[in-house]
């Protein structure tokens, strides 16, 4: 090999060798310096501090307020629900559920059971669902004690929480747990249907 053709050689590994070094040494910095950021995106991004000027907004205020209609993230919760404290679902205030028993939303219900309920309820209220064995059985909710229980009873449970069955609040929304309600008063209709309550079920979802 003549000698421009050793340097050409020489010249690519030491490129080679620097290209390793940069590669394996570019992550690591001593505790006592800071990484170099290449990309910083938004980690350096400019913080507004409150009540003071800006000049990225026609008002000049940095604090802003929230959109039209923006619902509190607690009151997706609901945070103000007259009855945390009452322990005991039979101590609820009876009153009906505000929603109708539509076709949809009685559907939406079975939705939803099947989603939060069946996995230790079961797919007909029997508290036969897949993960019992282990645990405690549930309440069977087409059991007569839950057949006279009004509907604002059966959410307060959902809402709260009672037993082993902890609150249902952050996951399943107000109106939700309302139409998991109607579907619970369909597996207890068929499980034990009179023939005025399948009239009358029937005259509901028309």
């Amino acid at each position: 090999m003549n000698r421009t053709g050793l340097i050409l050689v020489g010249s690519l590994v030491a490129s080679l060798l620097l290209i390793y070094w940069v590669v394996n040494h570019s992550g690591y910095f001593p505790y006592s310096q800071n990484p170099m950021q290449y990309m910083p995106d938004m980690h350096r991004t400019p913080v507004l501090k409150p009540q003071r000027a800006s000049p990225l907004f026609e008002d000049g205020a940095a604090s802003r307020q929230p959109p039209a209609g923006v619902v509190a993230r607690a009151g997706l919760t609901g945070a103000n629900y007259p009855y945390w404290d009452v322990v005991n679902a039979e101590d609820v205030s009876a009153f009906n559920n505000p929603l109708p028993a539509t076709r949809e939303v009685v559907m939406r219900g079975k939705e939803l059971y099947d989603t939060h309920c069946y996995i230790c309820h079961g797919a007909t209220g029997m508290g036969d669902g897949p993960v019992v064995p282990p645990y405690p059985r549930p309440p069977v909710l087409v059991s007569p004690k839950l057949y006279e229980w009004a509907d604002s009873q059966i959410y307060h449970v959902i809402t709260v929480g009672q037993n082993q069955m902890y609150s249902y609040a952050k996951q399943v929304r107000e109106q939700d747990r309302w139409k998991i309600v109607h579907y619970v008063r369909v597996l207890q209709l068929a499980y034990e249907p009179s023939e005025e309550d399948l009239e009358a079920f029937e005259e509901r979802i028309r």
